[in-house]
């Protein structure tokens, strides 16, 4: 049996828009994740074939860094999820 990929990524490393695609890239760890950019980001997430849950701790820090861009980004999260079944993210 198979178990979930447990990935998690401080919010608090979203200083701005190109930290949190370094911290994103580097902790989902694809390398189709190209294009640092929510598109892409959305694109990675939404591809995923294995069940995997991305706990984002310390989000209040990332909204506090990146204002509108982390409601966005938290958009983009949702969305992935509700599109993909095998997707969940927990914000912290």
């Amino acid at each position: 049996m198979f178990g979930v990929r447990k990935i998690e990524v401080d919010g608090a490393a979203f200083t701005d828009k190109k930290a949190t695609h370094a911290a994103l890239r580097a902790a989902i760890g694809s390398e189709d994740y190209i294009g640092s950019n929510l598109d892409a980001l959305n694109d990675v997430l939404t591809s995923i074939c294995k069940k995997t849950r991305i706990t984002v701790k310390n989000f209040n820090k990332a909204e506090a860094q990146l204002e509108d861009y982390a409601q966005a980004l938290a958009a983009t999260l949702a969305s992935a999820a509700s599109a993909n079944p095998y997707l969940t993210v927990i914000f912290e």
